[in-house]
């Protein structure tokens, strides 16, 4: 079977799929496309220095860099996810990094991460540590917590759901840099409509409930030197970021011959 058009609308018949339904009968569903936040962004928003970068240094040279890179994000990853866990319910710092020590690098030997990533995770997840930032998420509601937006078809992990003093519901999510972003660079615009894409999903996950985001940050994590970037989206930038994405999220289904989602 081949391609499916009526009326301007195309799909994949492979991607319709039969179930049990009212009273046993067959009932067909179709399978659609569900982007990823991440996949949205990097599709709908050119890079021209990413692109010029993997250009000089090659694509099997940037493709290397890159999944060196991931690694490094990786065990910072764990090291803060499993620190948060603990101090949430102890309340205690010293028994939250007796554990984290322990446990996470375990965990990132499993998953077969070079030890020296290890290590180098675990120095930014000490600068983490001795930072103010730790106490922020003391109210946390779910680490590496699935996201998704059931009126936008799109879906995401945000890396810490929360409670934040004077804001109601946020969310963080930790990043690794070599260098400082600089304001109004794509790479900072990409990072905010990330944020605003979490607000999205996470506003219409509670909306039966009334609850709306109201914060999101990016948390970066300077490999060359101990310093933490914070960039932060609240309020009224907040809530253009979440409509700037909601046009992409469309503009990608579009793209993607499933624009009958929204007729």
């Amino acid at each position: 079977m081949g391609k499916c058009i009526y009326m301007d609308i195309k799909f994949d018949s492979n991607d319709i799929k039969w179930f049990k339904g009212y009273k046993n009968l067959p009932q067909a569903y179709l399978k659609i496309k569900t982007p990823s936040v991440t996949g949205i962004i990097n599709d709908m928003v050119p890079d021209p220095g990413l692109e010029e970068w993997i250009k000089e240094v090659g694509k099997e040279k940037a493709e290397k860099i890159m999944k060196a890179a991931g690694h490094r994000g990786t065990a910072m990853h764990v090291f803060i996810e499993e620190f948060l866990k603990v101090y949430k319910i102890s309340r205690d710092p010293s028994k939250a990094l007796k554990h984290t020590q322990k446990n996470a690098v375990l965990l990132l030997e499993e998953q077969k991460i070079p030890k020296d990533k290890i290590d180098i995770g675990r120095d930014l997840f000490y600068n983490f540590y001795s930072s103010e930032h730790i106490d922020a998420f003391l109210n946390l509601l779910g680490i590496e917590l699935p996201v998704y937006s059931p009126f936008l078809y799109f879906r995401g992990l945000a890396d810490i759901v929360y409670k934040r003093k004077g804001y109601g519901l946020a969310s963080s999510d930790f990043k690794t840099s070599s260098t400082f972003i600089e304001r109004g660079s794509i790479k900072e615009k990409k990072y905010k409509l990330q944020l605003g894409a979490y607000g999205l999903a996470l506003d219409h996950m509670f909306k039966d409930k009334g609850i709306k985001t109201n914060y999101s940050s990016i948390i970066s994590m300077h490999t060359k030197s101990s310093m933490i970037q914070l960039i932060e989206c609240e309020g009224q930038d907040l809530e253009e970021n979440k409509k700037e994405f909601k046009t992409l999220v469309k503009e990608w289904h579009k793209n993607n011959n499933q624009e009958f989602l929204f007729n």
